[in-house]
């Protein structure tokens, strides 16, 4: 039996909707580890629950020495590159990029120039893990 263009379409706009977009890439869900080194200062060990929901992901941040958790916000990953922003008090926008273990490294601004800068890494668990 022949389909029309008629219910095609339906199909095709649920499968584009249903896509992530082209060049995104899927993190690895499951406890990531890392550290996260606020400008002027010493790194701070973190861990990151990562998350995937219908292909957009999620990052919440824990640090032993901070209270409350940290959720990262519009995550968007894509041809090695991760942005997203959080908000500490101020906003802080980060870009990572990958690196060699699979991770993620890179700077987080406030926005106010060299002494509102710090740096973020993020690995990922072990495999089977």
């Amino acid at each position: 039996m022949k389909r029309t263009a008629s219910t095609l379409g339906p199909l095709a706009l649920l499968a584009i909707l249903g896509a992530a977009p082209a060049g995104a890439q899927q993190l690895v869900p499951g406890t990531w580890t890392g550290t996260m080194t606020p400008p002027g200062g010493a790194a701070i060990d973190v861990t990151f629950e990562v998350a995937q929901a219908s292909g957009v992901p999620s990052v919440v941040m824990h640090a032993e020495d901070i209270e409350g958790e940290m959720e990262f916000r519009d995550v968007e990953v894509e041809e090695g590159q991760m942005t997203f922003w959080w908000e500490p008090g101020v906003r802080v926008d980060c870009t990572l990029f990958a690196n060699d273990s699979g991770g993620f490294e890179g700077k987080c601004t406030d926005g106010t120039g060299p002494n509102g800068e710090g740096s973020l890494v993020m690995l990922p668990p072990a495999p089977g893990l």
